[in-house]
C-alpha cells in the first residue's frame, strides 16, 4: 500500500501528461510541499498563498487548501531565515564577533532573568560599528536624527535609529537598536549608549542638535543624557498636530509653512502675524511649542536647515522589508545594508580632488548661481554690500558670511544675494562654502569601511549564556503588518489634499483650474525670505516676458 502511495506522489508531475485529474492526495504533507516549492517561496517570502495554489495545480496536478499551504510558506521562511526563538539566542555571539571583526565598534546586548525563571530573556540591543561612530564625528554635521519603528515579526518590538547627514545631504546611519517598547526608559538606555559611545571615541561634547518627532520619552531622554542638547521638531509632525487639534485649511496650510521655511525673524513674524488674524487659537497653539521648529531659530554653526524628519523616514523606507523577519535575519540585513552603502562612499571619496565640492553643494551652488543673474549689487565699503532682489535689499558682509536673508548662515551655502557679491568682486564662491560640504570632510567620514563578518557556523563559542526572546502578550486577532494611520493622515497612494498650482503657486487648486492667470506680480513674503519666487528665476523671467 505504501509503495503505491509513494509511487503515486513520485509521478504526480508525470500525471498530467496523461490526464487532466485535480488529485487530492492526503499523503501528500506539508515537508514535501516545502521541499519542492522553497526555491519559489525562497525568491519572494511574501508571495501570496493563491500563488502557491497554482503553481501546485498547474505543477504537480495537487488541489491543495490554503490553509495547508500557509503553513508551507511558514516552514519555508523559517528555514530561509531561522527560527524565531533560535535567532535570541545568537545574539550575544553576534555583538562578540561585531567587536572581534571591525575593532572600536560598540556592540550591547542586554538581558535579565525574571523571579522564577532561570533563563535570561532578552530586553535591548545597541549597534554601532567603528566606522560609523567615527566618521559621524570626523566630518558629519552635528545633528542627529532619531525614530523609532515598529517591528511585525512574532516578538514585535521598536527598531530605533539614529542618522545623521554627510557632506552629500544623503544619510548616515549612526547607530540602531531593539528595544520592547517605545517608552522613556527605552530612549534613555538608547541615548545613555550613545554618550558611552561618544565618550569611548574621546567625545565629550553635549550640545548635539536632536531632530524627532514628538514621540514618547524622547524630550526627557535627551534633556537627561545630553543637558545641553538642541531640540528640533519635526514640521510635518507638528502640523499633523495642529490638524488634529481643529487648526487646518489651505490657508493655515501655507501660512504654517511660510513661518517653517523663513530663514529669517522678519518674515516667520510676518507669517505669525496672519496665522494669529487667521485662528488666534492656532498662533497660541505654536507659541506654546518649546522645541524649535522654524529656520530662522536654527544654529547657524550646525549648517543644517532641515526641519523635517525626512532623512530618518527614509531610512526606515529601506528597512521596511526586514522589519517582518527574526531579531538575528533583522541586523544582519540592515548591517549588510550598512556595509554596501559605506563601502561605496568610500570608494568615491578616494576619487575626490581636495577642494572639491560634494555633488549636493555644486548643485545648489550652481541653481543660485543662476537665480544671481537677477540680483544688483552695490559696493558699501568696509566689505560691506547692499543687494537688491526684486523690491528687496539685503545687506552682506563676506567676512562674517552672513545675509539679510538668512539663508547663508543656516545652510553654510551662499545664497544667491551673497553669489552676486562673490561674482562682481571676482572671487571663488568654493572658499565660502561650509567645511562640511568639501571633499576634506567627506573623507573623513568615509576613512573607514565596515569589515566582512564570517556565517554563524564558523563562529567560535564564547562561553556566553543563551538568552531567550522576550515575554510578549499576543493580541487576539490575524497581526497587522502595516502602520495604522490617524484620522487626518493622508492614505497611501492618495493625492495630497493640499494640491499647489504651477501657476500662481497658490494652494487649492491646479494650474488646469487657476484663475489668478499666472504668477502674482505684487510683494511676496517669499521674496522677503530669500527663496526663489516665480518672477527672480530664470523660468519666472521668461513666463512674464511672454505673458506680455
Amino acid at each position: 500500500m505504501f509503495d503505491s502511495v509513494s509511487w503515486a506522489i513520485k509521478g504526480i508531475s508525470g500525471c498530467h501528461k496523461t490526464c487532466g485529474r485535480l488529485e487530492e492526495n492526503p499523503v501528500v504533507t506539508s515537508e514535501w510541499l516545502c521541499k519542492n516549492m522553497m526555491s519559489l517561496i525562497e525568491a519572494n517570502t511574501e508571495i501570496p498563498v493563491e500563488t502557491l495554489r497554482r503553481y501546485a495545480q498547474e505543477t504537480f496536478q495537487l488541489r491543495v487548501k490554503k490553509r495547508l499551504l500557509y503553513k508551507v510558506r511558514s516552514m519555508a521562511v523559517e528555514k530561509i531565515h531561522g527560527g524565531w526563538a533560535e535567532a535570541y539566542e545568537l545574539l550575544p555571539r553576534y555583538a562578540e564577533m561585531i567587536k572581534q571583526t571591525n575593532p572600536g565598534s560598540y556592540a550591547l546586548i542586554s538581558w535579565g532573568a525574571t523571579s522564577g525563571d532561570l533563563n535570561p530573556k532578552f530586553r535591548a540591543c545597541f549597534f554601532s560599528f567603528a566606522a560609523q561612530v567615527k566618521g559621524f564625528l570626523r566630518g558629519c554635521r552635528p545633528i542627529i536624527g532619531i525614530d523609532g519603528a515598529h517591528l511585525s515579526g512574532f516578538y514585535k518590538g521598536i527598531l530605533i535609529t539614529a542618522v545623521g547627514i554627510d557632506g552629500n545631504n544623503e544619510i548616515f546611519v549612526l547607530a540602531y537598536g531593539i528595544v520592547d517598547t517605545e517608552s522613556c526608559d527605552s530612549w534613555t538606555h538608547f541615548m545613555r549608549c550613545l554618550r558611552q559611545m561618544f565618550e569611548q571615541e574621546g567625545c565629550n561634547k553635549d550640545d548635539w542638535t536632536f531632530i524627532s518627532d514628538r514621540m514618547k520619552g524622547v524630550d526627557l531622554a535627551v534633556r537627561d543624557t545630553f543637558p545641553r542638547a538642541t531640540r528640533r521638531v519635526c514640521c510635518q509632525h507638528l502640523y499633523m498636530n495642529c490638524k488634529n487639534n481643529g487648526f487646518s485649511g489651505s490657508a493655515f496650510f501655507k501660512l504654517f509653512w511660510i513661518a517653517a521655511n523663513a530663514h529669517n525673524e522678519y518674515v516667520y513674524g510676518k507669517a505669525l502675524e496672519k496665522i494669529t488674524a487667521h485662528d488666534p487659537n492656532a498662533a497660541a497653539y505654536l507659541d506654546t511649542c518649546q522645541e524649535q521648529w522654524s529656520r530662522h531659530m536654527f544654529d547657524p554653526a550646525v549648517c543644517c536647515d532641515h526641519n523635517t524628519t525626512n532623512f530618518v523616514e527614509s531610512f526606515n523606507a529601506c528597512t521596511k522589508p526586514y522589519r517582518d523577519m527574526p531579531v538575528f535575519s533583522l541586523l544582519e540585513a540592515i548591517r549588510k545594508w550598512c556595509m554596501e552603502r559605506v563601502g561605496a562612499r568610500f570608494d568615491m571619496a578616494i576619487d575626490m580632488e581636495d577642494g572639491q565640492l560634494t555633488e549636493y553643494a555644486k548643485k545648489e551652488v550652481d541653481e543660485r548661481t543662476g537665480e544671481s543673474r537677477f540680483c544688483y549689487a552695490t559696493a558699501c565699503g568696509g566689505g560691506k554690500f547692499e543687494v537688491r532682489d526684486a523690491h528687496v535689499n539685503f545687506p552682506i558682509r563676506l567676512s562674517t558670511r552672513s545675509c539679510g536673508c538668512g539663508k547663508w548662515q543656516i545652510s553654510g551655502i551662499p545664497c544667491k544675494h551673497a553669489l552676486r557679491v562673490i561674482y562682481d568682486q571676482r572671487l571663488n564662491p568654493i572658499d565660502f562654502v561650509s567645511p562640511f560640504f568639501k571633499s576634506a570632510a567627506y573623507k573623513l567620514t568615509y576613512a573607514d569601511h565596515i569589515h566582512p563578518m564570517s556565517d554563524p557556523t564558523q563562529w567560535p563559542n564564547f562561553s556566553l549564556p543563551t538568552i531567550q526572546p522576550p515575554v510578549i502578550k499576543r493580541q487576539v486577532g490575524r497581526p497587522a503588518k502595516k502602520r495604522k494611520r490617524g484620522p487626518n493622515e493622508p492614505r497611501k497612494g492618495k493625492r495630497n489634499s493640499n494640491v499647489k498650482c504651477g501657476k500662481c503657486r497658490e494652494f487649492g487648486h491646479n494650474s488646469r483650474t487657476c484663475k489668478n492667470g499666472g504668477p502674482s506680480t505684487g510683494p511676496s513674503t517669499s521674496a522677503a525670505a530669500g527663496a526663489s519666487t516665480s518672477q527672480g528665476g530664470p523660468r519666472g523671467r521668461k513666463r512674464a516676458n511672454t505673458a506680455t
